[in-house]
């Protein structure tokens, strides 16, 4: 009850459990993973559009090998280039991942400089993320132009020694009186008895009420005493301190800085920092930097990534709900195995991200040139041949035409892509799509395939779960399966399964805790009972049975029993017809 009843009146007590409603359910996130050309390494990033992947990741590099673009580029950039065919397909939130290889030829490095002073090695500029993007970063140091004002504070306590001797010495010299600059310059000084006194800067020896900046020093008309305050700032002389500019392409940040332990702590402040660099302090900090026009180099990439193979590398996505998985660029030999076990493994009651991946086929013919028949006949005996079986997991083919915006593309675009790309347009459709509307003869936007099947090579793909496309009417799905032979052939059946999971998840949660008695399971019931018509209502379900119970030896342990029977609803893959003449 809500208070001890001992004096007389009403007492209320308020049970919310049948106020608890299921939340919103997805299974139309994407997770990505890639090479990139910058952007956080092995960390999610979570994306809305193409312009954010462009923003954060940079564009990618050309598919094709620079000056011979009959070759192939055999590392090129994957990540931003798979994220523009999904969201391009209909993606809308998508979880990125940067990978690149840390060993090797081209292993993942930032761009950077040192910037040198009279004595040596002053202050290197490195790039915020490792990749080919920093090596575009310029850095120009120069002397203070006559607009330039850098402005130091200060807040000094004065010792026994300074309050005798009337003055303070600065850190850098200061503007001379006068000058525009100068008017920056103020002083307060505040006693220990709690006064606040404002001296009058003058550009001559002060009086009773003055204090003059002169060079490097500060000096007050007025006696003062140990334990004063003294605040304020002062312009520096603008022989004190350089400007040095840190550019990438029309983006400029401009820091004035005195010396090179300054610049640092000016680039790597967290409020007004630099978006571009970090600096770090080289053993002539203290020394002013020469003026120099200076350019980051050596980033690399890291594009040789290998370890897609490896389910460990997508183990970040196990953090977020991304229900459609992409390994960018990836055939289906090189990352689909890897995709189904970490897609098991996030579908477990441990994790509870139930997901699916999306593979595609390697290339039919090598470098860019369309396949020959012969190459189409070895490609298809290959496909047949996959070792994928999973419910979890989608392998697509063929390749698809899609333009580039590479510059060393420009010369064969459109350009041909491999089915691991083909993958990327596929999953973004299962994004944009309910869970119940299946992929089977969804028209597809894409320029052209790498290869056109025939009939019998269609047949032959369908039957051993391949998801092939076609030209009907159009570049379309000609069946939208799984590589699974089971119950869970139909994508939809296991996306809508999916999503009754995550739901009933959803509806159950704030359950937990609560009385395990009937009228609180009666809640729970009614709340699940509400999704699952919804779903129904949606036409997701043709039908559905649930019981929620709880024997007594299950309430000790703290147990409901949920058991629900779903009829997910199916599409229609054949139509036929029986003409009868008379």
């Amino acid at each position: 009850m809500s208070g001890t009843m001992i004096l007389p009146g009403v007492y209320i007590n308020v049970l919310s459990e049948g106020l608890i409603s299921p939340g919103q359910v997805t299974v139309g996130n994407l997770g990505v993973v890639g090479t990139a050309a910058k952007g956080p390494i092995d960390e999610l990033t979570l994306l809305s559009s193409y312009n954010d992947a462009l923003a954060t990741f940079g564009s990618y590099d050309s598919f094709t090998l620079p000056g011979d673009p009959s070759q192939l580029n055999p590392n090129s950039l994957t990540l931003t280039r798979a994220l523009e065919l999904a969201f391009g397909a209909g993606a809308s939130t998508v979880y990125a991942l940067r990978v690149g290889a840390s060993t090797g030829t081209g292993a993942l490095a930032p761009a950077s400089v040192k910037l040198a002073s009279p004595g040596g090695d002053c202050v290197t500029l490195t790039a915020d993320s490792p990749g080919t993007w920093g090596n575009a970063i310029g850095v120009a140091v120069a002397a203070a132009s006559s607009g330039q004002v850098l402005t130091v504070p200060f807040d000094v306590t004065l010792t026994s020694a300074q309050a005798t001797a009337g003055a303070i010495t600065l850190l850098h010299p200061v503007a001379a009186f006068g000058q525009t600059a100068a008017g920056r310059n103020r002083v307060i000084v505040r006693k220990p008895d709690g006064s606040v006194s404002v001296p009058t800067l003058v550009g001559a020896a002060p009086s009773a009420g003055q204090a003059e900046f002169a060079g490097t020093t500060l000096t007050f008309g007025d006696p003062r005493a140990a334990g004063d305050v003294v605040s304020g700032a002062y312009a520096v002389d603008a022989a004190a301190f350089v400007s040095v500019t840190v550019s990438l392409g029309n983006f400029q940040e401009v820091y004035l800085a005195t010396d090179g332990n300054m610049l640092f702590q000016k680039v790597n402040d967290p409020q007004s920092g630099s978006t571009l660099v970090t600096a770090t302090k080289d053993a002539h900090s203290a020394e002013k930097p020469n003026v120099q026009i200076a350019g980051l180099g050596q980033g690399a990439n890291g594009a040789a990534f290998t370890d897609y193979n490896a389910s460990s590398t997508y183990d970040p996505l196990l953090d977020v709900d991304a229900h459609i998985i992409l390994a960018a660029g990836q055939p289906h030999t090189a990352a689909g195995a890897a995709l189904d076990a970490h897609c098991q493994k996030a579908s477990t009651d441990v994790f509870k991200r139930d997901r699916i991946a999306v593979v595609g086929s390697g290339f039919a013919a090598s470098g860019t040139r369309p396949p020959t028949s012969g190459q189409v006949d070895t490609f298809v005996n290959g496909l047949i041949g996959n070792t994928l079986a999973s419910d979890r997991v989608i392998l697509v083919a063929p390749g698809i035409v899609a333009s580039s915006t590479a510059p060393d593309d420009q010369a064969v675009n459109p350009i041909m892509l491999p089915g691991a790309y083909t993958a990327a347009v596929i999953a973004g459709m299962l994004a944009a799509f309910p869970p119940h509307i299946s992929l089977t003869n969804k028209p597809v936007s894409v320029a052209g395939l790498e290869a056109v099947f025939n009939i019998a090579e269609l047949t032959e793909l369908v039957q051993n779960r391949v998801t092939a496309l076609e030209v009907n009417r159009g570049i379309r799905v000609l069946r939208g399966q799984t590589t699974d032979d089971g119950a869970f052939r139909e994508i939809t059946t296991r996306r809508i399964v999916d999503y009754a999971k995550y739901g009933v998840r959803s509806a159950a949660g704030p359950f937990i805790g609560l009385l395990n008695n009937d009228r609180v399971r009666s809640s729970l019931r009614t709340t699940i009972n509400t999704f699952l018509t919804g779903m129904l209502q949606d036409e997701m379900l043709v039908g559905y049975e649930l019981d929620v119970s709880a024997t007594r030896q299950q309430q000790i342990a703290g147990i409901v029993q949920v058991t629900i029977t779903l009829q997910p609803v199916f599409s229609i893959n054949f139509i036929k017809v029986t003409m009868i003449l008379s």
